[in-house]
């Protein structure tokens, strides 16, 4: 069965766990997967100045670490894209002050 579905090539997908949605300073976004994909990027934006951290969970443990904070203005998207070879079973996003914001995954 498994075999059936690698025929239909590797994983791919665009997604994430806030579009323009409202947000709360402090309070992370749910956990977004992360693992199975090989060239993974992200973009993100606010309606306010806002620093957004992104914290992964590399082994499924429930363990949270800072990956990387981006400084946002206001309709200025930000994109990102992760090193070769990074690897985590999770992904979420906290923001530093209230906003609407997005952060959309996207995963080759």
């Amino acid at each position: 069965m498994i075999d059936d579905l690698w025929q239909l090539g590797k994983p791919r997908g665009l997604g994430g766990p806030w579009k323009d949605s409202k947000v709360k300073a402090g309070v992370p976004s749910d956990p977004y997967l992360m693992t199975a994909y090989d060239k993974k990027s992200v973009e993100l934006s606010s309606t306010e100045a806002a620093a957004i951290t992104l914290e992964v969970d590399v082994d499924g443990t429930g363990l949270w670490i800072p990956y990387q904070s981006f400084s946002l203005q206001p309709g200025e998207p930000v994109n990102h894209s992760f090193p070769e070879g990074f690897s985590a079973y999770w992904v979420r996003a906290v923001s530093d002050v209230d906003t609407t914001a997005t952060v959309q995954f996207r995963y080759e």
